[in-house]
């Protein structure tokens, strides 16, 4: 799809609440499903689906990555199931201009662990642990495995690098809950 018409699209799932599948197709996660909560010049928010008709974490996803925006011809199931849970879809509001950076931030205004994806299209490395701080044009994030361990020191990654970031969500909640506490030297 053109990215005027991947665009047309995400505004129409935002506006009329579609429950979507984003495809990417150049990454090895290519595919995500679930609710639009945010759209800005350069990023697209989600609240995902996971496992057919549970809300887990919110994604936010680099606009110039999406391939393909489908609408989900089972919205009428999911709604019913979703609504049966009792899941409430996230708001998630955001300037219109907010970069890599700023998404950052908001995650680490929560305290709560991320995870970001890193712009390398074999492979599509992923570190996730506790953003410690923002700078200019670098994050420093203290990794942690998915052992539950710390890392022994901070890394530093590139904002420009970034081309997918997950807050919240089962899997980094499990680590929060049960990984080790985090050092405090």
């Amino acid at each position: 799809m053109k990215p005027a018409k991947v665009r047309r699209r995400l505004e129409s799932a935002l506006a009329e609440g579609r429950i979507t599948t984003v495809w990417r197709d150049a990454f090895e996660v290519g595919r995500i499903d679930g609710l639009v909560v945010a759209l800005t010049d350069d990023w697209v928010v989600l609240h995902e689906l996971a496992d057919g008709v549970h809300l887990d974490g919110l994604v936010a996803l680099r606009l110039r990555d999406v391939s393909r925006v489908l609408f989900r011809d089972d919205d009428a199931y999911h709604r019913r199931a979703l609504a049966a849970l009792g899941a409430e879809v996230a708001t998630y509001q955001v300037d219109a201009d907010v970069d890599a950076r700023g998404l950052l931030a908001r995650a680490q205004a929560d305290d709560r662990l991320v995870a970001v994806h890193l712009e390398v299209l074999r492979g599509e490395p992923m570190t996730l642990g506790r953003l410690l701080d923002l700078r200019r044009r670098r994050f420093v994030v203290h990794y942690i495995g998915r052992d539950g361990e710390w890392a022994r020191e901070p890394e530093r990654w590139r904002y420009r690098s970034v081309t997918r970031i997950e807050v919240g969500g089962r899997y980094l909640e499990a680590l929060e809950q049960f990984g080790d506490p985090y050092p405090t030297d």
